[in-house]
């Protein structure tokens, strides 16, 4: 075998590592975003717990071979970058979705070509909703508040029958004494 065809088997197998440890991947058209921007989104991306890789689109599709992906072939047409979300999905996705907004305001979806989350292909659309969702802490802050009423409720529920108790009972005494 030659060497390069070693290295490209090699880069292959390198982002099947990362799609499987991924949770999401964006499939961005970077067109217009210059270099010191690119970079600067590389950092941010990376501070969110995720990575942008641009490579040659056949090899990324070699390493999609075995999913569902390897019917979106269209996904990888063109300059693209793969966008990786190794922790909150939605964090990355957000600010992907705001950087297309900055490229083309009038239809930031142009930019967002697709995506794959848990074995599933995403719409541009799709992405938009998911860009579009409140950060994890705060959607689990929000189902605490949910599941935390009904108990409150019965707490306060259960404190005031005593309260009510009593003050019919110092009712009576006061109308007795009287």
């Amino acid at each position: 075998m030659r060497k390069s065809i070693m290295e490209k088997a090699k880069l292959v197998e390198t982002y099947k590592e990362k799609i499987s440890k991924s949770n999401l991947v964006i499939f961005f058209n970077f067109t217009g975003l210059d270099a010191y921007p690119m970079s600067q989104l590389r950092a941010e991306i990376k501070d969110m717990g995720g990575e942008i890789l641009v490579g040659k689109n056949t090899l990324f599709y070699r390493a999609f071979m075995d999913t569902v992906m390897a019917d979106h072939r269209d996904v990888l047409v063109g300059p693209t970058a793969l966008v990786f979300a190794y922790r909150d999905p939605v964090v990355v996705a957000k600010r992907i979705y705001e950087v297309s907004k900055e490229l083309d305001s009038t239809d930031p979806l142009s930019h967002i070509k697709g995506g794959y989350m848990q074995g599933r292909f995403l719409t541009p659309q799709e992405v938009k909703v998911l860009a579009e969702l409140p950060p994890k802490e705060v959607l689990i802050s929000q189902l605490m508040g949910a599941l935390q009423a009904p108990l409150l409720q019965l707490i306060l529920a259960l404190k005031s029958a005593p309260q009510k108790l009593v003050l019919v009972l110092k009712a009576i005494e006061e109308k007795k004494s009287q």
